[in-house]
């Protein structure tokens, strides 16, 4: 009995609570076919149930002014045009997807705006926007959106790792071209210890004939392959970026990719002797990268050309971040996050080893800058949190 009086039934919270004479009276009113209780109940009025709409509107998406966005909120706020009733409201919205619209129709907005922006060639940029695009152009609900947002969070992970490592190799390969060039310019110039060089030489040409046998044997790329893809070719010719998304870059002369072909070939993995190759000329010259630290002035005039040819980029003018360089491994994380989020809601490059101003090699570049990308810092907004320190 005690018990019993200190551990009141679900009845008895419900009878104090009043909550027991609220589900009668509504059960009563549905034998009986009362419309009394409904009537009591009031319904927003089609305006007002469009104002929490019309608040996020004023304040997050009319300042950013995307057409795509306006158009899918005017549509969503002509509905009170269009009927006074509520419940008749509800099944417009529901059948002709208008809320879901403003969610996708901004995120479509930013990622065109982020497409334009990025330099369709450098697959470290456009890539993964291109994979999280479809998650949610053609859904019609928000599970589907969830679905697919998930499926391609998914082919973001694994495109991140790819682009890592085609960035990786294509470093290390120009990395080993630079250093063959490099030292035969030294020799032939007569600079440096000649013995210390020639011996520096044989390593790298056995060094670049096992690279480039992996290359070719056990991950499928061959020369050819790298002279007729574009990110490859870019990424042969130490690729910098002159603004935060690597639109624009300076890259070392583009003869040099002809240069490449034929130190590769005709030197490195032929059965020349040194001594044969280095009295033979070398019909197409290799252009070594300018020395930016030694000549500054040349680094500003790029940036400013740079800046100049990215002012008509709506991305450009929401974000304009002067001077703002990232790393290619930085990149590959941040449009991976931004891929992630748009699917999920509906600096200079490494250079190579002992190259001009350069430090390091790759490896230590995504090591480093992969464990910083980890750390969480969303903002405001999904670009700004994402390509802004």
């Amino acid at each position: 009995m005690d018990f019993a009086e200190s551990n009141p039934g679900s009845m008895d919270v419900m009878g104090d609570s009043g909550l027991r004479d609220e589900y009668n009276r509504l059960y009563m009113a549905v034998i009986n076919r009362n419309n009394d209780y409904v009537s009591e109940q009031k319904l927003p009025t089609v305006h007002e149930f469009l104002d929490s709409y019309r608040l996020v509107y004023e304040n997050a998406v009319k300042p950013n002014r995307r057409e795509l966005t306006d158009k899918a909120y005017m549509e969503l706020f002509n509905v009170e045009n269009r009927t006074d009733d509520i419940m008749e409201a509800q099944l417009i919205i529901e059948r002709e997807h208008l809320i879901l619209n403003t969610v996708t129709a901004d995120y479509k907005a930013v990622a065109e705006d982020f497409l334009e922006a990025a330099d369709p060639n450098y697959e470290v940029t456009s890539a993964a926007i291109k994979v999280s695009v479809g998650a949610y152009a053609g859904a019609t609900c928000t599970e589907e959106i969830t679905y697919m947002g998930e499926v391609a969070k998914a082919s973001c992970d694994d495109l991140a790792v790819q682009l890592k490592l085609k960035v990786e190799m294509m470093t290390t390969f120009m990395s080993l071209m630079f250093s063959w060039a490099h030292a035969k310019r030294l020799l032939r110039e007569g600079t440096g210890d000649p013995a210390s060089t020639v011996k520096a030489m044989a390593v790298t040409r056995k060094q670049t004939r096992q690279y480039y046998r992996f290359l070719s044997e056990d991950m499928g790329i061959t020369f050819d392959d790298i002279e007729n893809t574009p990110f490859y070719r870019i990424s042969l010719l130490n690729p910098q970026g002159l603004d935060e998304l690597w639109r624009i870059k300076k890259v070392m002369h583009p003869d040099n990719i002809r240069a490449i072909r034929y130190m590769l070939f005709e030197e490195i993995l032929s059965d020349r002797s040194m001594e044969e190759i280095l009295l033979t000329p070398q019909p197409y010259p290799y252009y070594e990268p300018v020395d930016f630290a030694a000549h500054p002035e040349i680094d500003e005039e790029y940036m400013a050309l740079a800046e100049e040819l990215n002012s008509g980029i709506r991305y450009f003018m929401r974000n304009r971040r002067p001077g703002v360089r990232k790393d290619p491994s930085e990149l590959i994380d941040n449009t991976g996050k931004l891929s992630k989020t748009l699917a999920a809601s509906a600096g200079a490059a490494p250079g190579a080893p002992g190259m001009p101003g350069k430090s390091g090699g790759v490896k230590r570049a995504v090591s480093a800058v992969s464990g910083a990308a980890t750390a969480k810092s969303m903002g405001k907004s999904i670009l700004k949190s994402l390509f802004r320190r």
